[in-house]
């Protein structure tokens, strides 16, 4: 287990689906792992959607979004926690990711402007931006274009934990 509780998390009806904890270290230099852990959870936990293969493919994209996300964090060392719950049409996956104060900001901080007014204009700006790439698309891509519902709250000094409600297959409620 980590060294800072999550369980205590409300789980608002959800059921567990799929749960696993990494050691940080085991990411670092390994940005394949990304695609890895992305295929294997979305086929885990989409044998029992209409079209298995489709809802697969798309968690999958979804998921990788979010552990590149990760990966891209300058980590501290622990125990990145990862679950997946779903309740009717709804998968809650919530990620918690050891990390200094500079990236719980950078979290929390990106969570608020996907929430602000204007994001879909910000997507686009960071999305076409002749800069280096920003690590804040994938996050906007998920919020803009697959429509995710995100939060992000700090868990003690030592990580943020990364809250997102995504709805890909509509009418399994």
């Amino acid at each position: 287990m980590t060294d800072f509780q999550t369980d205590s998390l409300p789980d608002d009806g959800f059921k567990p689906l799929i749960e696993f904890d990494l050691d940080t270290t085991v990411l670092n230099d390994q940005w394949v792992y990304c695609d890895f852990m992305s295929s294997f959870v979305a086929n885990m936990v989409s044998h029992n959607r209409a079209d298995p293969f489709m809802f697969s493919n798309l968690l999958s994209a979804t998921l990788n979004e979010l552990f590149e996300t990760v990966y891209r964090t300058r980590k501290e060392a622990g125990q990145f926690r990862f679950r997946m719950l779903r309740k009717g049409s709804v998968d809650r996956i919530t990620m918690v990711v050891p990390c200094g104060r500079d990236e719980r900001q950078f979290y929390l901080k990106t969570i608020e402007e996907i929430r602000a007014p204007g994001a879909s204009e910000k997507y686009l700006e960071l999305l076409f931006s002749d800069d280096e790439l920003d690590r804040r698309v994938g996050l906007f891509e998920l919020a803009i274009s697959y429509k995710a519902q995100m939060s992000a709250v700090a868990v003690e000094d030592k990580a943020v934990c990364l809250t997102v409600d995504l709805v890909i297959e509509q009418g399994t409620d």
